[in-house]
């Protein structure tokens, strides 16, 4: 009787509710209501990372599928941009909607579309050329380089220990920004594979138990491994305290901070530059993709519960720069498969976003490999019933990884053998940080600071072309209102592009590399003309059509003067009082190489440049000379003779 008087009283509740719901109310029922109700009707609990205090669902019920609690959810919780995360079959978390986090049944659409855009090697590697380019540029990875410290790591004394030594060290990166880490050598003498470790979000960061283990036991098959700490994690905290690495600004100092660490660790002459990997696992292995598209010189690497077609990492640190949106739209599978052909591992797990690689993200990955028959260079260690973890299953398989690849020795994993130490021990700025230099930085407003002054350096190269576009088109006198519009257009339009070419593309964005003339390393001054000639043609094609259309020759070559500061002008003088009795073929031929020179260096922005430009075509009228029956190195050898003797006949008649 109880339950027939209650079910009557439910059944009564339910049809005022009902006449409650009309058009004009739009059928709304508060949020909370409604998603209590779909957890009942699917037998589903949801666990709230939201408030829905006040929050109203219009047309509620209508939204509800009773063929689909995950349409349900999405048609409701779309409203207020929540969403849900699948926990388990009988648990879902309802949080606030994140960008880089999406489903596989996303991953997959995603790359079904990527791989409409590439059919063969070709079309792939102009994709990869515009991932690298973006990628970088979006990252604005290259104006923070440009502001790196030229220094030298310091390290502690070495902590022998079995088969392998550790060493701690700190670097300054940015003025007074210091990265702290841990070096992991081989005892055995010879060259060494390179092996750089970025940390993820693991309980204790670098000095957790599992890493230590990976690094000691890698140093002991033979390689050196370097692990340093996350922005705003470990000792980085003493800087600028944990909230920073939330930021967009530790996604950049991070990768700056492994890029500078493998600078570094190039140099050293047990190093063996043919062997560079980069493994890190979750965040880390987020790193260690970004890393591998930036940076050429890696060789083999093994991003570790990390890999994802539809996560890009939910730290700031991870996706904080908007990278993905690269060439139309990435993720970080793409960018991963620029690393084809060299060796590759995945390793996932069936228990976080990475339970999708074996069926999604691998045969992905063995497309682009495949377009350079390199299908068996990609690799995925898959274990299927663990978490996300970086557990003794997952190290063994980044050992039998770089065993293969860079021929470690597999006779000394063992390890029982790596001592764990405490987190004391593997400090370089002490316990309390009363190690820290001077000069180090104590908040992350002094960071931003340097951030900011790399933005305002575009306002300023606005402004500055602005300024300097209408300060020559003035000079012109041209006395017609449209045509001086259009000039100083077409100038501040040129003027600005060189400016933020520069700053997008200093000498960091070229690899260390040889001077084939030479067989020197290649200077940074090198390095800064490799970066400003890949510029696009446009650039200087924009200029000179512009101004040939309104302007005369003569006009133009004023307007190529002010660029070059008057140095046709200056060098011809020159050339006539070095070559005695210069012939007029002899002078025509000399200006107009000077002039060559002149048009190209309108387009490289400082004098060092523009003069390394002029460098080039004296050479080529130096040789023109020669071959014209005239002896270069005697002339000027002679006009510096009687320079000299020119400007000491003042003092001997003064002696007299």
């Amino acid at each position: 009787m109880k339950k027939l008087v209650l079910s009557f009283v439910v059944l009564i509740l339910s049809l005022v509710v009902a006449e409650g719901q009309t058009y004009e109310d739009n059928f709304s029922k508060p949020l909370g209501k409604v998603l209590q109700d779909i957890g009942t009707q699917f037998e589903v609990r949801l666990k709230y990372d939201v408030d829905t205090t006040g929050k109203v669902v219009p047309f509620a019920d209508f939204r509800i599928r009773p063929y689909s609690l995950e349409e349900s959810l999405t048609n409701v919780l779309s409203l207020f941009d929540y969403k849900f995360v699948k926990q388990n079959d009988k648990l879902y978390k309802i949080k606030s909607y994140e960008y880089p986090r999406r489903t596989p049944a996303d991953g997959q659409k995603m790359l079904a579309y990527l791989n409409t855009l590439y059919t063969d090697s070709t079309e792939w590697n102009q994709r990869k050329a515009c991932l690298r380019k973006e990628v970088r540029e979006i990252l604005q990875i290259d104006p923070i380089l440009a502001k790196k410290v030229d220094a030298q790591p310091t390290f502690s004394e070495p902590r022998n220990y079995d088969g392998y030594s550790v060493q701690n060290f700190s670097l300054e990166t940015l003025p007074g920004l210091y990265v702290c880490g841990s070096v992991y050598r081989p005892l055995k003498d010879g060259k060494h594979p390179l092996i750089i470790c970025p940390n993820g979000h693991w309980t204790d960061g670098r000095y957790n138990t599992d890493l230590q283990y990976r690094f000691g036991t890698l140093a002991r098959m033979g390689a050196t491994c370097v692990s340093y700490d996350l922005f705003g994690w470990g000792e980085s905290v003493l800087q600028v305290t944990g909230a920073a690495h939330r930021t967009s600004v530790a996604h950049v100092v991070q990768i700056m901070n492994g890029l500078t660490l493998l600078d570094y660790m190039l140099t050293l002459a047990d190093i063996d530059a043919t062997k560079v990997g980069a493994n890190g696992g979750s965040g880390g292995g987020t790193q260690t993709v970004l890393l591998s598209i930036l940076d050429d010189r890696f060789t083999a690497v093994c991003p570790t519960v990390s890999l994802s077609s539809h996560f890009d990492g939910g730290c700031p640190c991870e996706s904080g720069m908007p990278i993905t949106l690269a060439c139309g739209g990435t993720n970080n599978a793409e960018m991963m498969a620029a690393f084809a052909p060299k060796p590759l591992c995945v390793i996932s797990d069936g228990l976080d976003w990475t339970a999708s690689v074996p069926e999604l993200e691998l045969p992905y990955l063995k497309r682009i490999y495949g377009f350079y028959n390199a299908e068996n260079k990609v690799t995925n260690v898959h274990i299927p019933d663990e978490g996300h973890s970086f557990g003794i299953s997952k190290r063994n398989g980044v050992y039998d990884f770089f065993i293969k690849t860079f021929g470690l020795d597999a006779n000394m994993l063992d390890e029982s053998k790596v001592q764990i130490e405490t987190q004391e021990t593997m400090l370089s700025f002490g316990k309390n940080g009363e190690k820290m230099p001077a000069n180090a930085i104590r908040s992350f407003d002094e960071v931003e600071k340097m951030f900011d002054k790399v933005r305002d350096e575009k306002i300023n190269a606005k402004l500055e072309s602005a300024e300097k576009a209408k300060k020559w088109t003035a000079t012109l006198a041209l006395n017609d209102a449209e045509k001086e519009a259009r000039i100083e257009k077409i100038l501040y339009t040129h003027l600005y592009a060189v400016r933020e070419w520069n700053l997008e593309h200093p000498y960091t964005s070229v690899p260390a590399g040889i001077n084939p003339q030479s067989g020197k390393e290649l200077s940074k001054l090198d390095r800064e003309m490799i970066a400003s000639s890949s510029k696009p043609k446009s650039v200087h094609e924009d200029l000179m059509n512009g101004l040939r259309k309104d302007l005369n020759e003569e006009q133009v070559e004023q307007v190529l003067d002010l660029y070059t500061i008057g140095k046709v002008a200056f060098t011809i003088k020159a050339y006539r009082e070095i070559v005695p009795d210069m012939t007029g073929e002899e002078e025509k031929t000399i200006l107009a190489n000077l002039k060559e020179a002149r048009e190209m260096a309108v387009d490289y922005k400082s004098m060092k440049q523009i003069s390394a430009i002029f460098e080039i075509y004296k050479t080529k009228n130096e040789q023109y000379l020669n071959s014209n029956g005239r002896n270069w190195r005697k002339m000027y050898s002679d006009y510096v003779k009687a320079a000299r003797a020119k400007k000491a006949e003042p003092s001997k008649s003064t002696k007299k």
